[in-house]
């Protein structure tokens, strides 16, 4: 009527003059006059025709020319229900059922579908089956309810078919059998039931019943979607945005979700928030987006209860409250939906919201993880991997990766291409690793992009292929993936893969910096502290270890003792370089441990006390760290810190010399030399003595001049003696130097060194 409304501006007038067709006011106005009328017939048969009292009953109840009154529209359907219309009796058994109008009586709701169903009343048959599949006024019966829909089924009724169909489909009260739930939701659709159409349209779009047809599931949602039926428009939408059976269209995705989501459908609200959030279709809108899940958790869709606790955790679209985020996640765990049950176990091992509970959250991981939740097995698994929660158990941790990779999750594969390289819960096998690597790394995901990165680098399951290397390490740098810059750094630095080039690799580490990852801090400041690639700068090669050191990485924390140390970006400070190295120190850091050893073996920055030099010494060697292995070999021969053991000396001198360590190549030199904790053997002793000499090392020069000097363990060689005194003199070996003086002296007493040889030989 409005619509005929027209606003104008008459010929010379000065302000607008609403006109009016009274023509339209007075139809409606007589329409409105004979609905009351037809109103007040209705209520004087009402009285004694029950078909009248219950078409005045659902007047009453859709608010039809009256105001929605539910107690009168059940006063009504009672009227005609004691009359003898089926009708009524049905129409009130639902408002017992949902205490519309009434005090709600299941009982009472489903003995009066019981007397409709008796007669031959096909809805209420259908009604009465609900009961029975729910347990609602009665003992829950599957079997039955499923019976009651075959019955009005057959007759031809189409809720009933469909509700039949969804028993087929899902095994309620018979046997699973796909192709009977299609063909009973093909015969409900054919008749325009929009929820068969909805149903079917989902089984075409997951080829349930051995007929996949993504173009027919789209007509059929959409033939549902026109009748407003919500489900199905939500579905429609999800096709347009991901592009099945239909054309990706984001503009008619939106408008069928906001059409759902209008009619409170929480699905649709959950994935157009999601579209709110990202901004990809439309103008992002987070605080509509924290709106919409707040609607669609009010329902009860644990969906959107989670994804409301994810909105409080990120503080997007409402402010951030990690209190409020974990009790959304504890409400839908409760409820048994496993990416809430993973979110909360997540909150408990991180502290987020909660007091942390490593116990607690693996007790909720294994509940998700039962569900074939990927993310919650991934999770667990990486528990049992390191203890955390529960007893440490490497093949299962090994087996839940596998079960989250058969599912396509891709941080799994990933994980479990780990195991496989490091044989952790599984035989190791570096090209299984590698090809999850590939699998991984081909869906686009980035950690396991760089390490197939890392394999082709060092040949680990795959032939060795810098140019793959690089290929692979740049994808996973596209998506700034931290690890992947410092390693393309190496490469740079190194020309792996390409040309050398020391200013592009401090830019991956800066880039790798950037991203706070902590090796790429301590790469950057290796740069700054030599030199290469940007001009030196030990004080910023200092802070960058500094940095990476409060950042847990236990190279930084070592570098910026040693730094202190030495007086590298600062004065030498050993009091300040103490707590850094013991920092790393405690994450079992072996260089750190053996720098620690020293301060305590001289008394540097800390109390001297041998006997935590050798502890210190201990765990690195532990490692097999070999400047440890050497000084805890010390420690043993001189008896400092621990018993003293020369043969226990020999042994460590021995697993450190034959990692080409010079410190102990010389010291076991030394030991066959002089038959310290082993038989004298001057051989032996000359061989290890040239392994570090070398090398450079000083005193391993002067120990060997000496045998060259005397001809033992090898031959006389005065010339390459006085050579092996200088070159040690030179690296300030004071012993070296008086011998090289020695030397020179008698041979000057017979024509120099060919004099001294000759006396030698005349012995």
């Amino acid at each position: 009527m409005l619509e005929e409304l027209e606003r104008g501006t008459p010929e010379g007038g000065a302000q607008d003059v609403v006109f009016v067709n009274t023509a339209l006011i007075w139809r409606a106005m007589e329409q409105v006059q004979r609905s009351q009328a037809d109103f007040r017939a209705l209520l004087e048969r009402a009285q004694e025709d029950p078909a009248a009292a219950y078409d005045l009953g659902l007047r009453y109840a859709q608010g039809d020319g009256v105001e929605p009154d539910l107690e009168e529209a059940a006063h009504w359907f009672s009227v005609g229900s004691e009359n003898g219309d089926l009708r009524a009796v049905e129409a009130l058994g639902r408002c017992y059922q949902a205490g519309d109008g009434v005090e709600p009586d299941p009982v009472r709701g489903a003995e009066l579908f019981r007397q409709a169903a008796q007669e031959g009343y096909l809805p209420a048959l259908c009604s009465l089956g609900l009961c029975y599949e729910a347990g609602d006024g009665v003992e829950m019966d599957k079997a039955k309810a499923a019976e009651l829909y075959r019955q009005a089924a057959q007759e031809g009724y189409p809720p009933a078919q469909c509700n039949l169909g969804v028993c087929c489909l899902n095994g309620i009260g018979m046997e699973p059998d796909e192709v009977q739930g299609v063909s009973w939701l093909e015969r409900a659709a054919a008749q325009g039931f929009p929820r068969a159409q909805s149903i079917l349209g989902v089984c075409r779009e997951n080829g349930t019943g051995g007929l996949s047809d993504p173009a027919q599931a789209a007509e059929l949602y959409l033939q549902a979607a026109r009748q407003g039926y919500a489900p199905a428009q939500c579905n429609l939408g999800v096709c347009y945005l991901n592009g099945i059976g239909v054309e990706l269209d984001g503009a008619q995705a939106l408008e069928w979700l906001e059409r759902a989501a209008a009619q409170g459908f929480p699905r649709a609200q959950c994935i157009l928030a999601d579209c709110l959030q990202e901004g990809e279709l439309c103008r992002a809108d987070p605080v509509r987006a924290a709106e919409l899940y707040r609607e669609a958790a009010g329902t009860g869709y644990l969906p959107g209860v989670c994804d409301l606790g994810l909105c409080y955790e990120n503080g997007t679209g409402v402010e951030p409250d990690p209190a409020q985020a974990a009790e959304l996640y504890r409400q839908a765990a409760q409820e048994g939906y496993p990416p809430a049950q993973c979110n909360l176990a997540v909150c408990l091992l991180s502290g987020i919201g909660v007091e942390r509970d490593d116990a607690q959250a693996v007790s909720w991981l294994e509940r998700a993880a039962e569900q074939d939740f990927p993310r919650a097995q991934g999770i667990l698994a990486d528990c049992l991997q390191a203890g955390r929660g529960t007893r440490q158990d490497l093949e299962r941790a090994a087996a839940l990766y596998a079960k989250a990779a058969e599912q396509g999750y891709l941080p799994a594969v990933c994980d479990l291409g780990l195991c496989y390289e490091m044989g952790d819960g599984v035989a190791e096998d570096k090209a299984r690793a590698a090809d999850c690597y590939r699998r991984a790394a081909e869906g686009g995901y980035a950690r396991a992009q760089c390490n197939l990165g890392f394999c082709f680098l060092h040949g680990i399951g795959v032939d060795p292929d810098d140019a793959q290397a690089v290929l692979w390490l740049e994808r996973a740098a596209e998506q700034r993936f931290p690890r992947a810059f410092d390693l393309l750094g190496d490469c740079a630095a190194a020309g792996t893969g390409m040309a050398a080039d020391q200013e592009k690799a401090v830019d991956y580490y800066r880039r790798g910096a950037e991203l706070d990852y902590p090796p790429a801090m301590v790469s950057l400041g290796l740069c700054y502290e030599n030199g290469r690639g940007v001009a030196a700068d030990p004080a910023q090669a200092l802070s960058l270890y500094c940095r990476a050191g409060e950042r847990g990485e236990p190279a930084g924390a070592c570098n910026a003792g040693y730094c202190y140390l030495t007086g590298i970006g600062a004065q030498p400070d050993p009091v300040k370089a103490i707590p850094w190295l013991e920092r790393a120190a405690e994450l079992g850091y072996p260089r750190a441990l053996d720098l620690l050893g020293d301060c305590c073996w001289n008394g540097q920055g800390v109390e001297q006390s041998d006997r935590r030099a050798a502890d210190c010494y201990r765990r690195a060697a532990e490692q097999d760290y070999a400047p440890s292995l050497a000084s805890l070999g010390l420690c043993h021969e001189l008896g400092r810190g621990v018993p003293e053991d020369k043969a226990k000396a020999v042994e460590l001198y021995r697993r450190a010399a034959e990692q080409d360590y010079p410190y102990a190549q010389c010291n076991l030199g030394f030991c066959f030399l002089h038959g310290i904790g082993t038989d004298p053997d001057p051989i032996q002793a000359v061989k290890w003595l040239e392994r570090a000499a070398a090398k450079g090392h000083p005193r391993a020069q002067r120990l060997l001049a000496d045998c060259l000097r005397t001809g033992r363990g090898t031959q006389l060689d005065p010339k390459r003696a006085a050579a092996l005194y200088g070159r040690a003199a030179e690296r300030g070996d004071k012993a070296a130097a008086e011998a090289l003086r020695q030397l020179k002296a008698e041979g000057g007493k017979k024509g120099g060194l060919r004099g001294l040889l000759e006396r030698f030989r005349g012995r």
